[in-house]
């Protein structure tokens, strides 16, 4: 059974071409220096559909299932830190970022974090 990151912003406007350019380069960035790749999952954005025309920015990444609970850490720190850049590129807009059924918190200085208190 695996363990997914999920990603959603929302807002009424569209992403600008500037905004998706350099979300491109950190998503490209990321995926090229995932040392986890023979066994986790690069990092995915959804297409986005009219339907749902202020969700802007959303998708998931499954977390590598491994014998070693650090893989699954590993990966998960280097994908919160792939979302802090992002949204530092889309600070405007309503943020949701969670793993499963536990909220990740954001914080101005040091990005998206996973709470203390909570077992992963």
């Amino acid at each position: 059974m695996g363990v997914s990151v999920y990603y959603t912003c929302e807002r009424t406007n569209s992403l600008s071409h500037e905004e998706q350019q350099q979300v491109n380069a950190i998503i490209n960035q990321y995926n090229d220096n995932f040392e986890l790749k023979e066994i986790g999952e690069t990092f995915c954005v959804y297409e986005r559909v009219d339907s749902e025309p202020t969700i802007i920015f959303e998708g998931s990444t499954k977390l590598p299932f491994s014998d070693d609970f650090e893989d699954m850490l590993t990966a998960l720190f280097h994908w919160l830190s792939c979302l802090t850049e992002i949204r530092r590129v889309i600070p405007e807009g309503e943020w949701r970022v969670h793993l499963d059924d536990i909220d990740a918190i954001w914080d101005e200085e040091d990005g998206w974090q996973m709470p203390m208190n909570e077992q992963l």
